[in-house]
């Protein structure tokens, strides 16, 4: 067995440390959004939707309606970004409990960053469900 201990000389923040084997490693990525009216939010929903029925999950149904509710919102003449955020963020909590899901996270990050751009203030939630820092 070999030695495993690490040493940091200097400031080791944002740093992922591991030692061992056959470890998985998953950081939070740090996303910059785009500004909100510059969102296709039915156009982005709607490449969300297809990505996230890319993963098997133990809970097709749930994610499906959880979905179809933010699509729903978002189709209203004054959509209330609160309740797309809630929807998404079930969306989200279920889609993380999938196996694929870490295969398939750099792919949900790419879709779900517009999302999050348009949902301003309320995407908090949803990163937070994703293990997502914005």
């Amino acid at each position: 067995m070999s030695d495993r201990t690490i040493q940091v000389g200097g400031n080791a923040n944002g740093a992922v440390l591991n030692t061992g084997d056959y470890n998985q490693i998953v950081a939070a990525p740090k996303i910059t959004m785009p500004e909100p009216q510059a969102v296709d939010i039915q156009q982005a929903l709607s490449e969300l939707t297809t990505a996230l029925g890319e993963l098997s999950t133990s809970q097709p149904r749930k994610l499906h309606n959880a979905l179809e509710e933010a699509k729903e919102e978002v189709e209203q003449a004054q959509p209330d970004k609160a309740e797309v955020a809630e929807s998404l963020a079930r969306a989200a909590k279920i889609a993380k409990e999938a196996e694929s899901f870490a295969s398939h996270s750099e792919k949900l990050v790419e879709r779900f960053t517009p999302v999050l751009g348009w949902l301003g203030p309320h995407a908090t939630r949803v990163a937070e469900a994703l293990g997502m820092a914005i």
